[in-house]
């Protein structure tokens, strides 16, 4: 009996290089290697910018924990049940050719690139570990692989790493640098943090657009990997997708020049367009190029061109002071969107953000409302406690107003004076109801005291909806704005304290 049971995906680039690494020294005898799928919706990541970032990043983490393993980004990931099975075979009926059989496969993709959810790349590493090419893959092998999975996900909720688990109950998850798994199984406790991923959510972040050739800048890109998250878009669509995005946004892009010159002038234009309004920066890294190609770059609107030959600090140097200067760039930026007293964003950013939220609407084709929200009788607070518990009020509500709109795209403003709004993409107006009914009820429940003439309740909030579809060219952000206004005088006239809805 093994004194150590591995919970491995043949998806999983730890799983290959715990593997590699117990290969090596000589210590697959000590273990029970049981495939599972530790993540089956994310069992292919084609077409998939997000998740390829994710396979990527950890990708560098095991280039800097297990350097002396080779390891590649593949093109595609295949479904992992057939071969899974195949392996699961070959363990039953042939354990003596089991661990050369695995490594085959795990080399074939995560080195050669392979699809390994082929039948001829198995048959191929069939051949390598000397196994019949013909596997009885029957009912045992479909009861033992399920029986595997469901052990899997009843100990390991989340986790989308390999497990070690010992005899005598140590457990070691992830992969650690060799020492610590080595130390593992001599018996000893490793502290560690059960952690899938490595990303670091306070890093910059780096969108790198290339052809295949990008695999030949894995070198200079491995020097950024523990300095900023790396985000690798599949096509134009997808990095055009993360610059829409306020959650995805990068904070530079990286262009590979391929050496087709006119195909990176209009790249670059057609990106430098689309950067614009957020000021994101782009670079392009490749071979030396001429001085006037170099400034035909520059006209188009690139910050800087990086030679990829030149050594790997000095290109890390220069995109770290690009990095620099965005983040300087965003701190400027958001001071003028602050409203200094309330902290939520002011009414020009609102205007702003409302514009590029409507064309995002016209092209989804989604709803967009608004909630418009007055504090009832706030001058009477005023009068009565004061301006400067008037403000302490204003900034209790403005708190409460942004905890409740807890999705990222949500966005909360003071309008003006005692006025808020919070601007709802993709929602319909039965989702700004149940939230601006939410708000109100919170600000209830602050229970601040109101002035004498309303001491019979706490202060409250009037609030008005207005849902559109922006595709519908007969309405404008104006008119929207106007509907939510007419709503919130009709919550006021019909006793305040109230939420009441328009449909443009």
């Amino acid at each position: 009996m093994a004194e150590y049971i591995v919970h491995g995906d043949i998806n999983c680039p730890f799983s290959y290089a715990l593997h590699e690494m117990l290969c090596s020294q000589n210590l697959m005898h000590r273990v029970d290697w049981r495939m599972v799928e530790h993540d089956a919706i994310a069992s292919s990541y084609q077409d998939s910018a997000e998740n390829m970032a994710e396979l990527a990043n950890d990708i560098f983490t095991i280039r800097h924990r297990a350097p002396d393993i080779t390891i590649s980004l593949p093109q595609t990931l295949g479904n992992s049940l057939f071969p899974s099975l195949c392996i699961t075979a070959v363990q039953l009926k042939h354990p003596d050719r089991a661990t050369t059989f695995l490594r085959s496969l795990y080399r074939a993709l995560w080195i050669k690139g392979k699809d390994i959810s082929s039948p001829a790349v198995i048959y191929d590493c069939l051949e390598e570990a000397g196994l019949p090419i013909e596997l009885d893959i029957d009912g045992l092998c479909e009861e033992t692989l399920l029986y595997q999975q469901n052990e899997w996900e009843a100990h390991n909720p989340g986790l989308q790493t390999p497990t070690i688990q010992a005899q005598d109950g140590r457990r070691l998850a992830g992969l650690l640098d060799q020492k610590s798994v080595l130390d593992f199984l001599r018996g000893a406790e490793i502290n560690q943090e059960l952690s899938s991923r490595s990303r670091q959510q306070n890093q910059m972040t780096i969108a790198i657009y290339g052809d295949e050739k990008i695999t030949e800048l894995w070198g200079v890109l491995a020097t950024l990997r523990d300095d900023s998250n790396l985000l690798l878009p599949q096509s134009m669509q997808a990095l055009h997708d993360m610059l829409l995005s306020q959650e995805r946004c990068p904070d530079l892009i990286l262009l590979n020049n391929t050496g087709q010159q006119r195909d990176l002038n209009d790249l670059c234009r057609a990106i430098s367009h689309q950067v614009r309004e957020q000021r994101v920066p782009i670079a392009v890294i490749g071979p030396p190029i001429s001085d006037a190609e170099e400034v035909e770059l520059y006209e188009l609107g690139i910050a800087d061109y990086l030679i990829q030959t030149r050594a790997p600090d000095i290109i890390r140097a220069r995109i770290n002071l690009l990095l620099q200067l965005k983040s300087a760039h965003d701190m400027l930026s958001r001071a003028a969107s602050i409203d200094a007293l309330t902290q939520v964003y002011n009414r020009r950013e609102f205007e702003r953000y409302f514009e590029t939220e409507w064309r995002r609407g016209q092209r989804s084709r989604q709803p967009i409302s608004v909630i418009l929200l007055d504090i009832d009788h706030f001058k009477a607070f005023n009068d009565n406690y004061g301006h400067l518990q008037g403000d302490h009020c204003l900034q209790q509500i403005a708190s409460t107003i942004q905890a409740s709109a807890r999705r990222a795209q949500d966005l909360v403003c003071r309008y003006g004076g005692e006025e808020f709004v919070i601007l709802l993409p993709e929602t319909n107006q039965e989702g700004a109801s149940v939230l601006a009914e939410q708000i109100r009820q919170n600000i209830v429940a602050l229970n601040i005291p109101h002035a004498a003439a309303f001491a019979h309740q706490p202060v409250s909030a009037s609030l008005g909806i207005a849902t559109a579809l922006p595709a519908n060219r007969d309405l404008s952000p104006r008119q929207l704005l106007q509907d939510a206004d007419s709503a919130l005088y009709k919550a006021k006239h019909n006793g305040r304290n109230r939420v009441e809805r328009l449909t443009s």
